[in-house]
């Protein structure tokens, strides 16, 4: 079964997604899939960037054809690895497909995926939109965004340093697009301990969700009631941008 696209609220039940133009904004530019293959559930979530006309178009096809890169390179028996680059390059090719490299401003998005197996996953990014698990042991980031300060946050730099207070440190460093030039995504793949979720967004959520402002109370409900829980939170501390969740539920090892 696969359900996909920039929908308000997906859910099948053992992945959903949910998006938000938040209080700020007066468009939303992010886009969620979800799907599920037998045994495996994937998310892609994209945040179309708002300095360039027509991300949103952009961040709405690298979805849908980035779940379906990923659950097709899935069913063809690939790694969750190799799965994951491969719902990415499907995602970057749908955005550089809207512009042209030669333009001043193509539209362009950043991308995250999690591909969740029976004992494996993987999460795939390029861009500044976040992975997480989450579980017994509370909420662990798993990606760094591509930027200076997601390195020095990667590094464990507190957030008064001021290098993090230059507006040039939180400049994008890799997209999807038409300029984004080779796309190369990062991906880390692990086994999930224990029973716990698999939690990729925009920036929306993940600014808050990184200051401590937002806390994940449950790892252990419904992916759609949490998707749903966090994006009120996001929205009560500020709603400062779109606000866009998609979350899986991992049983953790097999024994």
């Amino acid at each position: 079964m696969l359900f996909s696209g920039p929908a308000e609220a997906l859910d099948l039940r053992q992945v959903a997604g949910i998006t938000d133009r938040g209080r700020r904004r007066d468009h939303n530019e992010d886009a969620v899939a979800v799907g599920t293959l037998g045994p495996l559930s994937a998310a892609v979530v994209c945040d179309g960037v708002a300095s360039s006309p027509g991300s949103a178009a952009a961040a709405s096809h690298a979805v849908q054809a980035g779940l379906r890169g990923l659950l097709d390179a899935a069913a063809r028996g690939e790694d969750p690895s190799i799965a994951t680059t491969a719902g990415a390059l499907a995602g970057a090719a749908a955005a550089a497909a809207l512009g042209d490299p030669s333009d001043d401003n193509p539209p362009c998005t950043t991308y995250v995926s999690a591909l969740a197996a029976e004992d494996e996953a993987a999460v795939g990014w390029v861009g500044d939109s976040a992975a997480y698990w989450a579980g017994p042991e509370g909420l662990s980031r798993l990606t760094v965004d591509d930027s200076a300060a997601g390195r020095l946050t990667a590094a464990g730099v507190q957030l008064e340093d001021p290098r993090l207070a230059d507006p040039t440190a939180h400049a994008l460093e890799r997209w999807l697009g038409a300029d984004a030039g080779e796309v190369v995504p990062q991906v880390y793949q692990f086994t999930p301990p224990t029973p716990g979720l698999i939690l990729v967004c925009s920036d929306g959520l993940s600014r808050y969700l990184d200051a401590g402002l937002v806390v994940l109370a449950d790892y252990r409900g419904r992916p759609a009631e949490i998707a749903q829980e966090l994006l009120t939170d996001a929205l009560e501390v500020g709603g400062h941008d779109n606000v866009t969740i998609a979350v899986i539920a991992c049983q953790g090892p097999l024994v």
